[in-house]
């Protein structure tokens, strides 16, 4: 765990990818205690919620009014929701990229 932690890019990398599977909160609580790369945990699970539909809470949560507003919810709106996630975590994955080499 801690060689995906040793540098600020590849702890950025970590938090990021591992928000998609477990959600950006508990990626946090888990790289935390293996790497001392404060500024490049936080960038990379605050832009790691962005992407998949469990990358943060808010998304689940989002969803879940969604389905229960709606009369008859189509998988439109999840395949655009992502769409857009995904755009946005290329994006600004690579702002915090280009940030982490600005401080590096």
């Amino acid at each position: 765990m801690q060689q995906l932690v040793h540098t600020p890019l590849t702890t950025y990398l970590s938090a990021l990818g591992l928000s998609q599977f477990i959600s950006n909160v508990p990626a946090t609580i888990l790289l935390a205690k293996f790497t001392g790369q404060v500024h490049a945990l936080f960038l990379g699970v605050n832009v790691g919620g962005l992407g998949t539909l469990v990358a943060s809470l808010a998304n689940l949560l989002a969803y879940k009014a969604y389905q229960n507003r709606v009369v008859k919810p189509s998988g439109r709106y999840l395949r655009v929701a992502t769409v857009l996630n995904f755009g946005a975590l290329l994006v600004l994955g690579l702002v915090g990229w280009g940030l982490l080499q600005l401080a590096g």
